[in-house]
């Protein structure tokens, strides 16, 4: 089990409401500089639009420095009635740990420090520790490069250690080398004021605007159909491909709940995507009323791979919309990114998995999912950078209801980072 102390950490931390969608989280940004302080690690706290990034360092006088990167934000807990729990009073129950942030990215972040204090404890820490926590990874990262910018002196390392990721569907320890880019959008189709439908034949419905416009985003197999879309579009060598052989479509839809395809690992990887996260218009309540709503509007994001770029993707989606009585907001945008598969980084955290484990762990080229790793990259100047070290599985319900992960794997997190760290400083 968890030692008392640590669970007691991990469900303050859990506790507390860091939705940066609806600007919360700053207590979270306090309570993380005070464990960090207490354990001896020089702290800082920089502002951010919506939340507070904070930067650590502990200096060993060692060769090799490594940054470490998490976020303390989440996503927003919404629709309440799916969950069994309160997202925001952990609970324990058959093995698991149920809270929102507890699989992304609180669980993570808290587990590495909880490791990295057990080495300050014991004076085993032989590399030089950098820490990168931010409170807007969950709204598009929309200062990262600001932030960087200003402090890339400060942060600089030989490594770069992800957020988190845990274990893939073949209950292997994962090590991912790269995240997907993203474009979100929100877009809006207005008139003056809801009318009676009879009006119909003669009145613009925004609901039918939104929903030609989605018609038109996408063909019958899923394909994008933005203008040059899929020109930049960087496949997988057959090396890079190789990990779609250690992943069994049956697990992958007992995680997910549904049918996934043949190819679903090589897909997952490896295609640029369009989404619809959100979409809203007219009367949605109980029994009937005939209405032409005065407004609808959908959410949507593209997860991009290498080359894509998203303002490229941006103008090519403002060029659609000159058809169409809309208005467009942009609410995030990130680059894609990859690294090699021989850096030290690399071969650290699959080693240490490995060691940990006692399995050989499943080396993925990028995340199906996004963050700051591009920014980090080029203006840190470092391709040392690998995701891993995390608790989270398939199943953890990653930004959904009973959002979830194993006492067991949290703990192997804790064990996870020291045996990284002992690697790093023999390399």
């Amino acid at each position: 089990m968890i030692p008392l102390d640590y669970m007691q950490e991990l469900f303050t931390f859990l506790q507390m409401d860091t939705t940066s969608a609806k600007g919360k989280g700053r207590e979270a940004a306090s309570f993380l500089a005070d464990l960090m302080k207490e354990a001896g690690v020089g702290v800082e706290i920089v502002e951010g639009s919506v939340n507070p990034f904070v930067i650590g360092e502990i200096d060993v006088k060692a060769d090799k420095t490594l940054l470490i990167y998490n976020h303390y934000d989440v996503q927003p807990v919404e629709p309440l009635n799916k969950w069994d729990t309160d997202p925001f009073e952990p609970t324990i129950k058959e093995g698991r740990i149920y809270a929102r942030g507890v699989a992304d990215d609180k669980g993570a972040l808290l587990a590495r420090l909880q490791g990295i204090r057990e080495l300050i404890k014991e004076n085993r820490l032989r590399v030089n520790l950098k820490f990168l926590y931010e409170g807007e990874e969950e709204i598009g990262s929309p200062n990262i490069k600001g932030f960087l910018t200003k402090y890339k002196e400060r942060l600089k390392a030989n490594y770069v250690l992800w957020e988190g990721a845990g274990r893939g569907v073949n209950g292997a320890p994962q090590v991912i080398l790269g995240v997907k880019g993203l474009l979100y959008v929100e877009i809006t189709s207005r008139t003056p004021k809801d009318l009676h439908s009879m009006y119909a034949p003669i009145a613009r419905n925004p609901a039918w605007e939104i929903v030609r416009l989605l018609s038109g985003l996408r063909d019958e197999r899923g394909r994008v159909k933005l203008s040059g879309f899929y020109d930049k579009v960087i496949r997988l060598s057959e090396k890079e491909r190789e990990f779609a052989k250690f992943l069994s479509r049956d697990e992958m839809e007992r995680a997910l709940g549904q049918k996934v395809g043949e190819d679903f690992a090589l897909r997952l990887v490896e295609e640029p995507t369009c989404n619809i996260d959100g979409i809203e218009a007219g009367y949605t309540g109980p029994g009937s009323k005939t209405v032409i709503p005065s407004q609808a509007f959908v959410k949507i994001d593209f997860r991009l791979v290498p080359e894509q770029r998203p303002e490229e993707v941006l103008e090519s989606l403002r060029n659609y919309l000159r058809d169409f009585d809309v208005e467009l907001k942009v609410y995030g945008m990130e680059e894609p990114h990859r690294t090699p598969f021989n850096t030290e980084i690399a071969r650290a955290v699959r080693d240490s998995a490995k060691e940990v484990y006692g399995v050989e762990p499943l080396v993925i080229p990028n995340s199906p999912g996004t963050g700051p790793m591009a920014s980090v990259s080029k203006i840190l100047g470092t391709n040392q950078i690998a995701d891993g070290v995390g608790p989270d599985k398939p199943d953890s319900n990653i930004h959904s209801f009973n959002e979830n992960v194993v006492v067991e794997d949290y703990l192997l997190t804790i064990r996870h980072m020291k045996a990284l760290l002992r690697l790093l400083s023999s390399h």
